[in-house]
């Protein structure tokens, strides 16, 4: 999947084990595209001249967050996602930012994994991976 660094005004906060939302901004370099989606459903007819489709269900999408390690205790991303993988929290991701009007994009996703990755070049890395469990929302911050 496509990876976009994150720009300088995003915000992305992530629940932490409590249920409290972190914001993990500073430490996220790049993020897998986010939004909302839809499947399909088929209803061609036998005498229709062309396929017809209908909506269906949103299906389940993945992402990923990558980012620069950090283990401040209690809200660095070390800490809020090491503890988070296998429970569902909801996800804020805000593309412009986090100011009233701006798009904010919110639901509920699953930690797949949460990975370091240490690098002889530059800073240790993470990588979290989430998945969709429940419709996502696109709204503003109030």
């Amino acid at each position: 999947m496509a990876r976009y660094p994150m720009a300088g005004h995003s915000h992305i906060a992530v629940d932490d084990a409590a249920g409290t939302p972190r914001d993990l901004s500073p430490w996220i370099v790049e993020i897998e595209p986010l939004g909302r989606a839809i499947s399909y459903v088929a209803i061609t007819g036998l005498g229709d001249p062309a396929q017809r489709v209908q909506a269906g269900p949103e299906p389940g999408q993945e992402f990923a967050l990558y980012g620069i390690f950090d283990d401040t205790p209690a809200v660095g991303p070390d800490a809020v996602l090491a503890a988070i993988v296998g429970s569902v929290g909801t996800v804020s991701y805000g593309p412009a930012g986090r100011a009233p009007g701006q798009r904010k994009i919110t639901g509920e996703f699953l930690c797949l994994s949460y990975q370091v990755m240490g690098r002889v070049d530059g800073p240790v890395r993470f990588i979290a991976r989430f998945r969709q469990t429940g419709p996502v929302t696109l709204g503003v911050w109030e």
